[in-house]
């Protein structure tokens, strides 16, 4: 009797794991408004090793859309196997925040998953701008790798300002 009991609870483990990778594999689409009054579609897909967000913004003036990527590992921070929906939620919300989703910035995160509580690659980070390499060599500015993860958007607002 306990012999089957403890197999059947495994089995309904193993369906409800299944289930749950299921549904963390089905790609979400929205919309959302900045304060600036950018139009945006996002779009998340599974992308190799980790998840993708797409974004496609419109300003409020017209004129073409412009689009980006984040890329990050969440599935590496404990804390989203228990509340993906929640995270998700979180970085959303954080790009509604912003005057221009698609602008450089710090890499994104949910509380539970930040910098301190997850590895460095669970952080979403926006992706370069599909397109021709450029020509001219970029002017030497600070390498950004000496700045602590925990310090990485306050360091890329000071070499922003720098660059100008």
């Amino acid at each position: 009797m306990r012999a089957a009991l403890l197999a059947f609870l495994a089995l309904a483990a193993l369906a409800g794991a299944s289930r749950e990778e299921a549904e963390d594999e089905e790609e979400q689409a929205g919309r959302f408004s900045t304060p600036e009054q950018h139009r945006c579609n996002w779009e998340l897909r599974r992308a190799a090793g980790g998840s993708e967000l797409r974004l496609s913004c419109r300003a409020p003036a017209g004129g073409a859309a412009r689009t980006c990527a984040y890329r990050g590992e969440p599935r590496r921070c404990p804390a989203y196997a228990a509340r993906r929906r929640h995270y998700w939620r979180q970085i959303l919300a954080r790009l509604r925040r912003r005057r221009d989703p698609c602008a450089r910035g710090g890499p994104l995160s949910a509380r539970p998953c930040g910098p301190g509580r997850a590895p460095p690659e669970a952080q979403l980070r926006l992706l370069p701008p599909p397109g021709p390499a450029p020509t001219t060599q970029p002017a030497p500015g600070p390498d950004q790798s000496v700045c602590a993860e925990r310090w990485h958007s306050l360091c890329s607002f000071f070499v922003g300002f720098w660059e100008g």
